[in-house]
């Protein structure tokens, strides 16, 4: 399984973190497993490059993880390195 962020939905807003088994194809569906929906990132991050690079900052905003979610059509993916994976997988889900 490959870490990424999908950018998803008609304007690419719907950003999602999880694991695939096969890269994302832009302009298909994609499936992803244990996934969170990435509410807002700080500048801190780096931007969405810089998330999926470094990981998480304070001030980061994920949902809970679902096991299984399928977007609806993939506008930009990008793979996640190993350390920004775990820091997106233990990061603590937003509560308000």
């Amino acid at each position: 399984m490959q870490s990424v962020i999908v950018c998803s939905g008609v304007n690419g807003r719907c950003v999602v973190f999880g694991e695939c088994a096969t890269e994302p194809v832009p302009g298909e569906s994609a499936v992803l497993r244990n996934a969170r929906m990435v509410l807002y990132w700080p500048a801190e991050c780096g931007g969405l490059f810089g998330l999926a690079a470094k990981g998480p900052r304070e001030g980061l905003r994920l949902t809970e993880t679902v096991d299984t979610t399928a977007t609806e059509v993939v506008r930009q993916w990008l793979s996640v390195s190993d350390e920004a994976a775990k820091g997106l997988q233990s990061w603590p889900a937003c509560s308000d």
